[in-house]
């Protein structure tokens, strides 16, 4: 399968080396790639994949009934589904759709405390939801603002490195012309990432 790399790839994998890593919460528009980039960052990462998508399988809206506490939610997640395997320090949770259910947010604080497991939510945050997910468990999570492709990714899909835009960059900081070979290409791709 196809997969475009995206900004968030080097933000995943600087939050995996961190030793006081806490819950992420990935925020942005529908349809712009959060959960193929997380789905994608969590098999190349973990041992153990718990993916929970609160539209798909509102089951899981139960799982707090004991409460908020890791071992709670991971108890019911189990007698939900036992083929689901929790393996200390190797199991990443990632809740997906999370403005279906926001109220799981309250767990991040836990799940941090708690450091047996790292945490990933997902979602489109939109209206009154947004809200209720931004007040809870502050402290306990790092943000993460996913947009659509932006031109620097969509020339890595298009095959350039980065010393390409590096270059680009750098014309623009020093205020450098292009010259025509470089004007005519930078513009058609420009365009054609316009369209």
């Amino acid at each position: 399968m196809l997969y475009l790399k995206r900004k968030i790839d080097t933000f995943l994998a600087s939050w995996k080396t961190d030793a006081d890593r806490k819950p992420i919460l990935v925020k942005g528009p529908r349809q712009v790639g959060k959960t193929e980039s997380v789905n994608r960052f969590a098999a190349l990462n973990y041992q153990s994949v718990i993916y929970i998508n609160f539209v798909e399988e509102p089951k899981y809206k139960t799982i707090t009934a004991d409460g908020y506490k890791a071992k709670d939610i991971v108890k019911n997640i189990s007698r939900l589904d036992p083929s689901k395997r929790f393996i200390p320090n190797e199991t990443l949770i990632f809740f997906d759709e999370l403005q279906e259910f926001p109220e799981i947010t309250t767990a991040l604080k836990f799940f941090k405390l708690d450091g047996s497991f790292d945490v990933i939510c997902s979602g489109s945050m939109l209206g009154i939801n947004y809200k209720r997910i931004e007040s809870n468990s502050v402290g306990y999570k790092t943000d993460y603002e996913m947009s659509s492709l932006d031109f620097e990714e969509y020339l890595w899909a298009k095959g350039y490195d980065d010393s390409f835009t590096e270059d680009m960059l750098e014309h623009m900081k020093q205020l450098i012309p292009f010259n025509q070979a470089e004007m005519n290409v930078c513009s058609s791709l420009f365009l054609d990432f316009c369209i």
